[in-house]
C-alpha cells in the first residue's frame, strides 16, 4: 500500500462516525415506512433465505434512494458514487428502493445478499471493505456488489444455489481478511 493509499484509508477510517450516523439518522426517519420481506408477497424468495431472515430484514419504498454526502464528510474520492441513480441501496437489515424496484423481487434479492454481508462485516468494516472496493474496481466490479450481482443472475435464471447464506457469509469473510 502505497502512501496515498494509507492516507485515504486514513480518511475513510476517519469518517466513519460520521458516515455510520447519517445511515443510523436515514434509517431511523424511515423506520415508520420499514416492511419485513416476509410480508411482501414474493414467493421465490424463500427459496433461497432462511425464514428468520425474510422476518427480520425490511425494505423501504422510496421516490429517491439516498446516499450518505460523503464528499461533504471529508471523503471528495466518491463523488461519482453520490451523483448516481441508484434503484436499491442496504444500510444494515434495512434496504431502500426506487419506483423501478418497489415490486422487483430480483432486486428484493440483491439487496439481502447485502443485508448477509452487513451482518457479516458488521458496520464499520462493511463500510470500509465497500468503500475500497468501490474505489479499487468500481461500483459494479467492487468485491461485495459483483457478489450480489452474480448471485442475482443465478436467482433470475432460475437455478438452485446450494447454502446460498453460508457461500455469502464465507465469501464476505474472505474479503474482510484481505482487507486487513
Amino acid at each position: 500500500m502505497g502512501r496515498e493509499d494509507k492516507e485515504i484509508f486514513r480518511q475513510l477510517q476517519q469518517a466513519l462516525p460520521e458516515v455510520r450516523n447519517w445511515i443510523d439518522c436515514y434509517v431511523e426517519a424511515y423506520a415508520h415506512l420499514a416492511v419485513p420481506i416476509v410480508d411482501l408477497g414474493f414467493r421465490r424468495l424463500s427459496q433461497y433465505f432462511d425464514q428468520s431472515r425474510l422476518k427480520n430484514s425490511k425494505a423501504v419504498k422510496v421516490d429517491r434512494v439516498q446516499v450518505p454526502p460523503l464528499s461533504q464528510m471529508g471523503l471528495p474520492y466518491f463523488t461519482d458514487f453520490e451523483e448516481t441513480s441508484f434503484i436499491g441501496i442496504t444500510y444494515m437489515d434495512t434496504f431502500f428502493l426506487a419506483p423501478p424496484a418497489h415490486d422487483c423481487e430480483s432486486t428484493h434479492f440483491h439487496e439481502l445478499i447485502h443485508v448477509i454481508q452487513w451482518e457479516v462485516l458488521g458496520p464499520d468494516l462493511f463500510l470500509m471493505v465497500y468503500a475500497v472496493g468501490l474505489l479499487a474496481y468500481g461500483y459494479e466490479n467492487s468485491p461485495l456488489e459483483r457478489m450480489a450481482y452474480e448471485l442475482q443472475r443465478a436467482f433470475e435464471a432460475g437455478r438452485s444455489i446450494l447454502q446460498l447464506e453460508l457461500q455469502v457469509r464465507e465469501k464476505t469473510e474472505l474479503m474482510s481478511k484481505a482487507l486487513s
